[in-house]
């Protein structure tokens, strides 16, 4: 039965060309992503030796894309997707060349390290609900849920490849380069979709463009289900998700090790979210997003809790695994929920809420830092964990009392 749903007839990958065209080009840009994140967070741990001003990083990479996301994704539905990553996809290249001729010359490199940080929120903010909501537009409704948990499995397997391929370049080349080949991806992603984008007509939204603003941030808060989603989200988000800006410290002060562990740990976070998203392809009823979302965040929070435990690399890989599963799969549901209960031309907007919600992120970046720094790394990840197995009891029970 679970391999009978993933036939080769359904899989959008082999049968539908604008689809295949847009996840060749999200391949290059995801795969950038992860390398650049492998990079960054490994430049900064090794510069300033403290945990906090590593996550530092990733909170401005959150507010940032918190505070564009709502006008890019308005301005991809009012525009054209296409046309917005394309767009953003070149800009980046030239981006991430500076940064890297900078990081060569090692001159003000805590203040550029942000700067690239605030550089990728912004990319983000246009890249994300704009790949999104094209991926929902090129197939027919009843491929959308199939589209969305394809459209995550690429991404794990994306940074799956984007990890170790980061590492090792780092290790035979030198992190610079590794940051030139991440932009250089980014560029390969946008060129693709360059010369695909005939094949994508798109539904624009013609409307106001204030107004589509509204009309979308409305639609999605104003339902109950999708409030109350979004509203759990952004607590797993703050002591759930944080974890991954912990593996550049979880492979330095509790592995001893290097840049080529930390690209392997956040390797096995893609791998398990990989096989997580496949479990998620005998998903047929969208009515259960929530019940599913609480389950899949009570098992995150206990397996955070258990890396607390792991002493050697291979019981590291093992629990960042499940993490990484957890936090694929309840991705997954939420997009899909989202992306199924709004009208096609808000969908890039829709997505622009749930970054706003994400976006409180940054809390639990600065907060796990400050504690890991204060008091131990160990600590901060056991409290991040326990916060979240109580969240999800009480979502839970939410949940059942209303229905």
């Amino acid at each position: 039965m679970f391999f009978q749903n993933i036939k080769i007839k359904e899989n959008l990958l082999f049968t539908n060309k604008k689809f295949q065209s847009l996840m060749t080009g999200f391949f290059f840009f995801i795969c950038s992503e992860w390398i650049e994140r492998l990079c960054l967070s490994w430049l900064i741990l090794k510069a300033t030796n403290s945990i906090f001003a590593t996550l530092i990083s990733f909170g401005i990479t959150q507010v940032v894309q918190t505070i564009f996301s709502p006008f890019t994704a308005a301005a991809a539905d009012k525009f054209g997707r296409n046309k917005i990553i394309i767009l953003v996809g070149i800009s980046r290249f030239f981006v991430l060349c500076f940064f890297a001729l900078l990081v060569f010359q090692n001159k003000n490199f805590l203040i550029l390290a942000y700067l690239a940080s605030g550089m990728t929120g912004i990319t983000r903010s246009f890249i994300v609900p704009a790949i999104q909501g094209s991926v929902i537009n090129s197939v027919n409704e009843n491929q959308k849920i199939t589209a969305m948990l394809i459209y995550s499995m690429i991404m794990r397997f994306t940074g799956i490849i984007g990890s170790l391929l980061g590492g090792a370049f780092s290790i035979l080349f030198g992190i610079e380069q590794a940051i030139l080949l991440s932009g250089l991806f980014g560029l390969i992603g946008s060129i693709n979709l360059l010369i695909k984008s005939s094949e994508f007509k798109e539904e624009k939204n013609s409307g106001n463009y204030f107004k589509n603003i509204k009309d979308g941030l409305k639609i999605v808060f104003g339902n109950f289900y999708t409030r109350n989603l979004l509203l759990f989200a952004g607590i797993v988000e703050i002591f759930g998700f944080s974890i991954f800006s912990l593996l550049s410290s979880i492979t330095k002060y509790i592995l001893d090790s290097e840049i080529g562990v930390l690209s392997i740990l956040q390797s096995s976070i893609s791998i398990g979210g990989f096989f997580g998203i496949l479990l998620l392809f005998n998903w047929k009823d969208i009515n259960k997003a929530h019940t599913i979302a609480t389950y899949i965040a009570l098992i995150f929070g206990i397996s955070i809790i258990m890396i607390t435990l792991s002493n050697n690399i291979y019981m590291a890989i093992f629990f960042l695994g499940i993490v990484g599963a957890c936090g694929a799969c309840f991705d997954a549901v939420q997009w899909t929920y989202l992306q199924k209960n709004v009208p096609s031309k808000l969908r890039s907007t829709a997505v622009s809420a749930w970054f706003i919600t994400i976006g409180l992120g940054w809390v639990g970046h600065l907060l796990i830092g400050y504690i890991a720094d204060k008091i131990s790394l160990n600590f901060s990840i056991f409290f991040t964990g326990s916060i979240l197995v109580f969240s999800s009891v009480i979502f839970f029970i939410i949940n059942k009392r209303y229905k």
